[in-house]
């Protein structure tokens, strides 16, 4: 072969070896970290599977992007914001998960890595944890209002503050704002007659109120109550009125009553006064309301009024309005920031100190008055078990449905600067709660044992309530529903039953009665049995466990049931105030320059919570805290 023609052989050889080298992304080198490219990847989240799709070059992760999931809104979006944005900053999957949404921060973690295991990287490298370092110098900022926690309370007093014309800084120690209200069971009690025009009342219904207003009052104030609720039921009467009757005067007396008459009137009367005017204010900041009335569990009366799921499920609509409101007008929210003291000066309090969740120290001090909004101390067994004088124990056993920041800071940090406290022992339970339970309302809902009986009137208190699940078979229940509470699929309040739920352990669907006490393992002419007992209770206008809340007959199909227990759910004690929300010392003086709305605050609900008064109550002092600070 001629020296020509093997150069040319040689030449075909090199450039065929060129373009097959040059094709696609190259092969990892000794220098390269990745295979470049978008992976993806799924992990296990809350509501289901969490898919992820990750962008690699050859050294470096450039981008996670969370493709659509079904993590609860609001309360798993901290992790999705926060947990990306850190492996992308410190090229690391050894990042910590975002407190309150754990199991989504799990899941997200590992789509992540499951996507990176196809990059052909050094998962090793990739799994150690980068120091951060932490700077010692303190962070310092002044606004004319300082508020203490995002949950409902403290951003209705900021969005009232901003308003006034004050500048506001939001101080919340978790990564995202919105608290135990954004957990909560979509239920906001006030009075509103024109609603409740669409439901009937019944004579039991009407026999209560009777029974009411001739109690014997216990002050001048409820007497004052009993005498206008008896002047508008008398004009109900001569008017023939058949709707269910309401008004502020019995939602007053049905929150002091059933508080055992431990809560302070003078809270009370401001409480029933203005909740409709709560209500109305999320509406003018954009929640929108299904139609009519509800009753939440332990509401005793149907008052309770359900958002719909513009804002998200569950509390959504209670506190995202408002942050939509405060980010827009200046105020400042200041997001992984624990305060720890008040700060006073000359006996007046005028700012809060503490440190970030990365340990760096803050300084937050305010031109005109603090807002403590900190929520109560259902996650804290430590306080639980300090205060608690009801409940057989309270310590770690028994779960609760607060978020883990619900550790009463605010009311330790109060008592460290004189305030008084007071119901500190009222700790409620909540018997419905977990991963069985789809709706916070009860008028179309039954209870039953593992014994398929029913044992207890489902309109009680909480506290009643709770005590009758106690003493049931390993103190759980069944919840018993059918499609009048979830509607294709859905209930009113947005939880998507079948898509989400069913199939879970603890939520079960049948198209039959038998199926259904089949697939709980309860019998089925004991379960058949309350099914009648429930129907005849309606048509009777007599329930033999004297329950009076009742919507339509139960037997629409297809039915429901929900495993469940009683968990810690609200704390009714905390910080004195009085009625312009500026808190209180122990010898009752007003300390300057502290107000306080929300959980964290004692003295409006008494011995028991009727259920849906906290969001009212929340949002309404919340306003007047904000109103008042800013002055």
């Amino acid at each position: 072969m001629s020296i020509r023609k093997l150069l040319c052989l040689a030449l075909s050889v090199i450039m065929v070896l060129t373009v097959f080298t040059g094709c696609g992304a190259p092969a990892n080198d000794s220098n390269s970290l990745f295979k470049p490219g978008k992976y993806t990847g799924e992990g296990q989240g809350f509501g289901g599977a969490i898919e992820v799709e990750v962008e690699v070059d050859t050294d470096k992760i450039l981008n996670i992007k969370v493709l659509p999931h079904k993590e609860t809104q609001g309360v798993s979006d901290a992790a999705f914001s926060t947990i990306p944005k850190k492996i992308v900053e410190t090229q690391s999957i050894a990042v910590d998960t975002v407190a309150g949404c754990t199991v989504s921060s799990k899941g997200i973690l590992e789509a992540v890595k499951a996507a990176l295991t196809q990059t052909a990287a050094d998962m090793d490298k990739l799994e150690k944890a980068v120091e951060n370092v932490v700077s010692t110098e303190t962070i310092t900022k002044e606004s004319d209002v300082v508020i203490v926690g995002g949950g409902g309370a403290g951003m209705s007093a900021a969005v009232e503050a901003l308003k006034a014309g004050s500048s506001v800084t939001v101080v919340e120690k978790m990564p995202a704002v919105g608290g135990n209200t954004i957990l909560a069971g979509s239920a906001y009690n006030t009075s509103d007659q024109e609603r409740q025009k669409t439901h009937e009342m019944s004579a039991s219904e009407l026999k209560r109120i009777e029974d009411i207003v001739a109690l014997e009052p216990k002050n001048d104030l409820m007497k004052s109550w009993q005498e206008t609720l008896k002047k508008e039921i008398e004009d109900y009467k001569a008017a023939k009125g058949t709707y269910l009757f309401d008004s502020p005067s019995l939602h007053k007396l049905q929150t002091y009553m059933d508080g055992d008459y431990v809560g302070n009137p003078e809270l009370i009367d401001v409480f029933g006064e203005k909740a409709f005017e709560g209500y109305e204010f999320l509406t003018g900041l954009g929640a929108e309301w299904v139609d009519g009335v509800n009753a939440a569990v332990g509401a005793t009366w149907m008052r309770s009024h359900t958002p719909t799921a513009k804002y998200g499920a569950k509390g959504a609509s209670f506190v995202l309005p408002q942050v939509e409101y405060v980010e827009k007008n200046g105020g400042e929210i200041l997001l992984n920031s624990k305060a720890e003291e008040l700060i006073m000066e000359n006996g007046k309090c005028v700012g809060v100190k503490g440190k970030t969740t990365e340990g760096q120290p803050f300084e937050v001090r305010a031109k005109k008055n603090v807002i403590l909004a900190t929520g109560g101390f259902g996650a804290n067994v430590e306080m639980r078990q300090k205060y608690n004088k009801h409940w057989p124990k309270l310590d770690e056993s028994v779960q609760t449905t607060n978020h883990v920041g619900a550790t009463g800071d605010g009311i330790v940090m109060a008592e460290a600067a004189g305030a008084n406290l007071v119901g500190m022992e009222w700790i409620q339970m909540l018997p419905t709660y977990g991963k069985g339970v789809f709706t916070a309302y009860i008028e179309n809902q039954f209870y039953i044992n593992k014994e398929g009986k029913r044992f207890v009137k489902e309109d009680g208190r909480r506290d009643e309530l709770s005590k009758a699940v106690l003493e049931q078979t390993d103190a759980q229940i069944y919840i018993i529903s059918d499609a009048n509470t979830v509607k294709d699929g859905v209930t009113v309040n947005g939880s998507k039953v079948d898509e989400q739920l069913v199939g879970n352990g603890y939520v079960f669907k049948a198209d039959t009665l038998e199926d259904l006490a089949k697939q709980i393992n309860v019998p089925y002419e004991d379960l058949k049995a309350s099914v009648d007992q429930f129907n005849n209770s309606i048509k009777t206008g007599t329930d033999p466990f004297g329950r009076t809340v009742f919507d339509k007959e139960f037997g629409k199909a297809p039915f429901y049931a929900g495993l469940t227990n009683p968990m810690v759910h609200h704390t009714m004690g905390g910080v004195e105030i009085n009625t312009n929300t500026q808190v209180l010392d122990k010898q009752g003086n007003v300390i300057p320059g502290l107000y306080a709305a929300g959980e964290v605050t004692g003295g409006i609900h008494g011995s028991n919570r009727l259920g849906g008064n906290a969001i009212a109550g929340i949002t309404l002092f919340g306003r007047i805290a904000g109103q008042n600070a800013s002055k």
